[in-house]
């Protein structure tokens, strides 16, 4: 890292801005997967965020990427309990994340056929239509939330396929994964391979996953 990032790697705010400054001034593009895929770099890192609880928390984030120069992608739960993607506060942070640069997608979920009937596919499919309907644009993406309870990595594949009028991509293809990309991710709240700071330079083709939850400003518990 440069003299002006902190040499702290936890989850403050201010250790994440840090490192994607880092990222930056190593010459990398941080970029979101549309962008990725629209013009691909030497040295990339695709920045990605999960939101499973709170828009707000994301758009916090939001913020932070594109103060530093960084745009990323968002991917939006329908079934969220923290959330819902049709109030009028989630379509204003959507269309602020947007304006910002940054690209909103699908977090696709599974496991409601278990408990409501019907099958992944139609939910899948349901799901697009609620997602599509907010944002009112055609689904470009998508990110698997708790991939094995969608069938893992076996349907998202077909999905992406039967989808491809519109999809161009999903989060955990080949193409974006080990060993075309390196992935790190703060899953559960733990980086299994180490601070995504602690990379840079290393790799030069990086996906790096994260959770805006487990960031914050001055303490955790401002989150919960």
């Amino acid at each position: 890292m440069t003299s002006t990032a902190t040499e702290t790697y936890d989850y403050s705010l201010r250790s994440y801005a840090d490192t994607l400054r880092a990222y930056r001034e190593a010459g990398y593009a941080v970029t979101g997967f549309e962008r990725y895929l629209a013009a691909p770099q030497e040295k990339h890192l695709v920045l990605r965020h999960d939101i499973d609880n709170t828009i707000e928390q994301a758009m916090r984030v939001a913020r932070v990427d594109a103060e530093a120069g960084c745009s990323s992608t968002f991917f939006l739960r329908v079934h969220a309990r923290g959330y819902n993607l049709m109030s009028l506060q989630s379509l204003q942070f959507i269309q602020e994340m947007e304006a910002l640069g940054h690209e909103v997608q699908l977090h696709l979920e599974g496991g409601l056929s278990d408990w409501l009937g019907g099958d992944n596919w139609s939910w899948a499919e349901r799901q697009r239509a609620v997602f599509e309907a907010a944002v009112g644009r055609p689904l470009g993406g998508f990110s698997s939330h708790e991939p094995a309870r969608m069938g893992g990595m076996d349907f998202a594949n077909a999905l992406r396929e039967k989808w491809n009028d519109t999809v161009a991509y999903h989060a955990y293809e080949e193409r974006f994964m080990m060993p075309n990309m390196k992935y790190l991710s703060d899953s559960s709240g733990r980086w299994r391979e180490g601070h995504f700071g602690q990379w840079v330079g290393k790799e030069p083709l990086m996906q790096v996953l994260t959770h805006p939850f487990w960031w914050f400003e001055k303490v955790p518990a401002e989150n919960y």
